[in-house]
């Protein structure tokens, strides 16, 4: 079973500061502050990996989280289900999209960010509400990713 909250006011501190640091890759790789330039930033990333995984999830998971709600609506919150916690984007439709897992798995794969990340944003919006694990799925892969 899956639990929706808001997110508390400690995430939204940290979320905060994850996004300033964010800003700051970004500006560190040349890239501007839009969905295209983060992932044209992930893909620089792979080529020399000079910031830490963990902060480009964080950073970056974060920064594409507000940029993808300030084009389409949504809000924050925590998502709890059997595989864990974590903060996520609630649409208006409902669907939930794991915006720091759709950094960490462009950082893991040879996709082409710059091209795939304006598209998981139409995808959110566009997309009728879906639950984070379906019956076929064996846990390792979120709903939006």
């Amino acid at each position: 079973m899956q639990s929706v909250t808001p997110i508390s006011d400690a995430v939204k501190r940290d979320k905060e500061m994850w996004k300033a640091a964010g800003s700051k890759i970004l500006a560190s790789y040349g890239c501007a502050e839009t969905i295209s330039q983060l992932g044209r930033c992930i893909d620089s990333w792979k080529k020399d990996r000079r910031v830490p995984e963990q902060e480009m999830i964080d950073g970056l998971g974060f920064l594409l989280g507000d940029m993808i709600l300030a084009q389409h609506g949504g809000k924050w919150v925590w998502v709890e289900d059997r595989f864990g916690q974590t903060p996520a984007l609630q649409a208006p439709n409902d669907r939930i999209l794991y915006a720091l897992d759709v950094v960490s798995k462009r950082l893991r794969d040879n996709s082409v960010a710059e091209k795939e990340l304006p598209s998981v944003a139409d995808v959110y919006a566009a997309s009728p509400p879906m639950n984070r694990h379906g019956p076929e799925d064996d846990g390792a892969a979120s709903s939006l990713s």
